[in-house]
């Protein structure tokens, strides 16, 4: 009966899903769409933004919403894209550091399953390949799947 209890528990859990957003106008609000009909089907999300990014977004406390929200570094975090030299100096460095900071959460966070990422941000699939996780860039307007 024990088996069979922690076998019901161990499928009955949540699968927990990271988003990754691009950092740009026109790439958060469809993964955050995504994400809601995501948490709406029983996953667990947490969106994953730029500590920038994250000082400008507002909660809505009235909001049945429950998706989790953490933060990594994109090597401009006083000023996001707009401290880069170029556009070109911010994606290399984004790649760099994102890549850094994104494979620490999934350490500290330690019950990730995937990681549901923006193409322009193709180091993500890294990330989900050295922990052994599903990685997928879902297509433009992934809010309509």
């Amino acid at each position: 009966m024990e088996n069979n209890e922690k076998k019901a528990s161990a499928s009955s859990k949540l699968a927990n899903c990271l988003v990754l957003s691009y950092p740009a106008q026109g790439h958060i609000n469809p993964l955050l769409l995504f994400s809601k009909r995501l948490e709406r089907k029983g996953i667990k999300v947490t969106i994953v933004t730029t500590y920038f990014i994250s000082k400008s977004l507002h909660r809505d406390p009235s909001s049945s919403i429950s998706i989790a929200l953490e933060t990594i570094s994109d090597g401009y975090d006083k000023g996001g894209s707009a401290q880069a030299e170029s556009d070109q100096a911010y994606v290399d460095r984004f790649w760099q550091i994102g890549l850094q900071t994104l494979t620490e959460l999934v350490e500290r966070m330690n019950d990730v399953d995937c990681i549901v990422y923006d193409s322009f941000l193709p180091w993500a699939l890294d990330v989900a390949k050295k922990f052994g996780l599903t990685g997928a860039a879902p297509p433009p307007h992934p809010e309509k799947i």
